[in-house]
């Protein structure tokens, strides 16, 4: 009798718990067909997550009681066009056989905030994307202009890694992560990648300043990454702004963009704006200047039609201007 107590009781736990947790498999699926020139070169091409990366994940939560709750969530990313997993290959992180390359965490969150320990966007990446016009995605006008000059990108997923969010309060929130390198030896430092953020939101208002610093390893000077980003919502049209400042010992980048987005109805809105970069070197200023126009129409709650135009142009002390141009459209599906 004392057996079947106890056994009910057990089932009666489990059926508790498992009414207070949850796990979803969700995905992005995500492709295109335009035409990229390069230069003199002109491509026609089918390409995945110009608008959405593609990718599928795992994703979960365990409500623990008084206000304390347990998540996790693992996303890997793939290309729609040839099937093949997106792995990083980012400063100082070596390509690995990646299961989950975008995220892979757990954490905890409660009336603290919430922490998370895995493979994690850095908090500066947290809030860079705000201010990105046509939805912060390939046909972005600082695709291609942002982080492509001497000094190169920043790590924006980084491996080994913490990272905080603090509680909102009064529409002011904000995030610190830092990423232990283990790539250290007996002549050389491990890397590492430390970043916060501050945002404000109240009402159609947006602000958020974020800086990165990061050390491939103790022979690589040390980058730095900051950007200043708002937007506002007119209800018409959203205007959305950044400035930028990179840093690697001598070398400076300077960057902009200027946006807007514009809900036409419902379901078509349309996005686009202007971005500039500029590159101080030894030989004379590198500068890369971007345009873009998209729209997006929606035939479902999870499947979304779009187009663009998305162009680049750079130039330099000596040689030759560089300009690039892609036309395209596709298909982005959530699942």
């Amino acid at each position: 009798m004392k057996k079947s107590l106890i056994a009910l009781a057990v089932v009666a736990a489990s059926g508790a718990a498992m009414a207070q947790s949850s796990v979803t498999l969700y995905g992005i699926a995500d492709a295109s067909f335009g035409v990229v020139k390069n230069g003199t070169v002109t491509q026609t091409k089918i390409d995945s997550g110009l608008l959405n990366t593609s990718r599928f994940g795992f994703k979960g939560t365990e409500d623990l009681g008084g206000g304390l709750k347990a998540s996790f969530l693992l996303e890997q990313g793939f290309n729609v066009d040839n099937g093949a997993s997106l792995e990083d290959s980012q400063d100082g992180q070596t390509k690995l056989n990646q299961m989950f390359s975008r995220n892979a965490y757990v954490g905890l969150s409660g009336g603290f905030g919430e922490v998370r320990l895995g493979k994690v966007w850095s908090a500066f990446d947290e809030m860079k994307g705000a201010s990105n016009a046509a939805w912060d995605s390939g046909l972005s006008p600082n695709s291609g202009v942002f982080y492509g000059g001497a000094i190169g990108g920043y790590t924006y997923n980084p491996r080994n890694s913490a990272i905080y969010f603090t509680p909102n309060v009064s529409g002011f929130s904000g995030a610190a992560s830092y990423s232990m390198g283990e790539n250290k030896t007996a002549t050389v430092n491990a890397g590492r990648v430390a970043a916060l953020n501050v945002k404000y939101t109240g009402g159609p208002l947006y602000v958020g300043l974020g800086h990165q610093t990061e050390r491939v390893n103790g022979s690589v000077p040390t980058k730095k990454f900051t950007m200043l980003n708002a937007t506002y919502d007119f209800g018409m049209a959203t205007l959305q702004a950044s400035v930028g400042r990179q840093s690697q010992n001598d070398l400076k980048t300077r960057d902009w963009t200027l946006g807007a987005t514009v809900p036409v109805s419902g379901l078509l809105s349309v996005s686009g704006g202007f971005a500039g970069s500029t590159d101080n070197v030894a030989a004379g200023d590198i500068k890369r200047k971007g345009i873009s126009l998209a729209a997006q129409y929606a035939l479902s709650k999870r499947t979304f039609l779009y187009t663009g135009y998305h162009a680049t142009r750079t130039t330099y002390p000596v040689l030759p201007r560089l300009n690039t141009s892609l036309y395209a459209m596709g298909v982005s599906h959530l699942f």
